[in-house]
């Protein structure tokens, strides 16, 4: 399901959802399966981003992840990078206020086909999203709605 119908040119962004119950199983397979060799962006990390006082800060990926995981609802990106990688060159993690998860990686126009179906197959779910020029919604819902309107 891709979300404009434009020509594509350039890179894709394609995204799985996973709801609270399966976020860190799926953590755990995303980053075996479609991770390897990639590093994280950010080199500090803190939460809540640009509100308010600080609730928690590090430099250390695990243990933000570990923050975000504690809680249910609490939202936070992160985004990881391989230069070297020919078909996915970057991978994204997005918790959602809702508890929700999207996974995604960002593939060259050729691969695409390839990773919506890994995605869907590793992840046993239709709720994928391929994403040209946008993000995915922020919630569940909206992102379930979204993929039915679309395909």
């Amino acid at each position: 399901m891709i979300m404009d119908e434009e020509i594509i040119v350039g890179e894709i962004d394609i995204y799985v959802a996973i709801d609270c119950a399966k976020r860190k199983e799926s953590i755990g397979l995303f980053t075996e399966k479609y991770l390897v060799e990639f590093a994280e962006v950010k080199e500090y990390y803190e939460y809540p981003l640009f509100r308010g006082e600080n609730e928690f800060e590090t430099e250390h990926y695990r243990e933000m992840l570990s923050f975000v995981m504690e809680k249910e609802g609490r939202e936070f990106r992160f985004y990881f990078e391989n230069a070297t990688n020919r078909e996915t060159p970057f991978g994204m993690m997005f918790f959602n206020k809702d508890g929700s998860l999207f996974l995604g990686v960002q593939v060259y126009p050729e691969f695409l086909s390839k990773y919506e179906n890994r995605l869907k197959n590793d992840f046993n779910t239709s709720l994928i999203m391929v994403c040209y020029n946008t993000l995915p919604s922020d919630n569940l819902a909206d992102f379930k709605t979204i993929v039915q309107e679309h395909s």
